[in-house]
């Protein structure tokens, strides 16, 4: 009797030791992903970016790992940015930047706040944007099968020409990149030869004259050293384009509320909130 109630003893202790290694086992692991978002963002070098990035983090921290991102870019796709729409709105991405004037083919109103020179100034373009936050949100969530959960913009606008543009007669003939119907629009104005290329491509197309002018935001073009190709800056033109970073509707809607909470929270406060100091 003495032998067995030892030996149940041993077991009983064998058997503790065990579930304990097993719970701290499972204490040191990280929390499986419930929920692998995939997002898309315009391009990795884009100021945007960085703050999708801290986004995600962020998200993935308060969830406690249950939601999970992937990112990927327009050029990594080999997509143009007209496809935004249709990538978000059938679930090709999960999450995606989605800029107006891209996309102004399908959704024109998207485009409304692109207008060259609407704004005197940064304060005015984000009260502007913000104001017309919900009507954007109705519109993307009718056309687009999307949720918008932020707002972000980029800098005032700027052309890196190859040649020096000093008067309304340098503009003649300029064949000049744009990235929307409106910025088109002030080229063929200005008798210039508006071009569409993807923000990827500028830098090898004004090496090698296939463009002589591209326009973007002052620290985009910078991050992709335009300076090397294009020696005159030329601006600013008054504007700061916006995008919505924007979940499809399907993929939001499959999300528990409280995860639906921190991704709109975090978004406001990481994406919308930063945006508008730089």
């Amino acid at each position: 009797m003495k032998r067995a109630g030892v030996l149940v003893s041993l077991v009983a202790c064998l058997l503790l030791l065990l579930g304990t290694g097993e719970r701290n086992l499972s204490a040191g692991e990280p929390t499986k992903p419930e929920f692998t978002l995939k997002l898309m963002g315009i391009n990795r070098t884009l100021d945007p970016w960085k703050l999708f990035e801290a986004w995600a983090q962020s998200v993935e921290k308060r969830s406690n790992g249950r939601v999970k991102f992937e990112f990927t870019s327009l050029p990594e796709l080999g997509l143009g940015g007209a496809e935004t729409i249709r990538v978000i709105k059938t679930g090709v991405v999960d999450v995606a930047e989605v800029y107006g004037g891209y996309v102004a083919g399908e959704l024109p109103m998207l485009e409304i706040l692109e207008i060259p020179g609407i704004f005197p100034d940064p304060e005015t373009a984000k009260k502007a944007i913000l104001a017309w936050k919900p009507h954007e949100a109705k519109i993307l969530d009718e056309r687009a099968n999307a949720v918008l959960l932020a707002m972000a913009v980029y800098p005032d606008q700027a052309i890196f020409s190859k040649r020096p543009v000093r008067q309304l007669e340098d503009f003649r003939g300029l064949k000049t990149r744009v990235h929307s119907v409106a910025l088109a629009s002030l080229v063929a104005g200005l008798e210039g030869e508006p071009l569409t290329v993807a923000f990827a491509e500028v830098y090898t197309a004004l090496e090698r004259g296939t463009l002589e002018a591209a326009i973007t935001g002052t620290k985009p073009g910078l991050g992709l050293r335009w300076y090397e190709v294009a020696k005159y800056l030329v601006g600013p033109i008054s504007m700061r384009p916006h995008v919505a970073l924007s979940m499809n509707k399907n993929t939001w809607k499959r999300l528990p509320k409280e995860l639906q909470t921190i991704l709109k929270e975090e978004a406001e406060a990481l994406v919308e909130g930063k945006a508008f100091e730089a």
